[in-house]
């Protein structure tokens, strides 16, 4: 699999991540990282980075990595815990697949900011859908 390529791909076709400033920066097989830079727009009402920005990401890292091996997959379910909030501009998720069968994978995923703070960490298992032929 080209690797290089398919972060490419999914930079510019995927409209929701391009939406939420989050970027597919690494990927190697079964790994993916996702990164973000945080803006005004990922704040929630208290101030601080949004939950969601950080169950998003994971959720879209965890589709990288299942992808990685040239097969296409949808989030079937998923477990998330948040532990400490950050102030830092910069943010990622880095998953790994714990189990890959025919039909499911499940995956793992850290959220981390700038000094390597564990923010969030999840379970998400995933479906496969066939070969990926889309825009990631």
């Amino acid at each position: 699999m080209d690797y290089k390529k398919h972060i490419e791909k999914t930079n510019q076709g995927n409209h929701f991540m391009i939406h939420n400033y989050m970027k597919l920066t690494q990927m190697w097989e079964d790994h993916a990282i996702v990164e973000l830079e945080v803006q005004s727009e990922s704040h929630n009402l208290f101030g601080g980075i949004h939950g969601g920005v950080f169950l998003t990401m994971s959720d879209c890292a965890a589709g990288a990595a299942a992808r990685s091996r040239g097969q296409s997959y949808v989030t079937l379910s998923n477990s998330f815990e948040f532990f400490r909030g950050s102030d830092h501009e910069h943010i990622r998720a880095l998953s790994s697949v714990r189990h890959r069968g025919k039909t499911i994978c499940v995956v793992s995923v850290d959220v981390k900011d700038g000094e390597d703070k564990l923010l969030a960490s999840g379970t998400f298992t995933m479906f496969c859908t066939g070969a990926a032929d889309v825009n990631c």
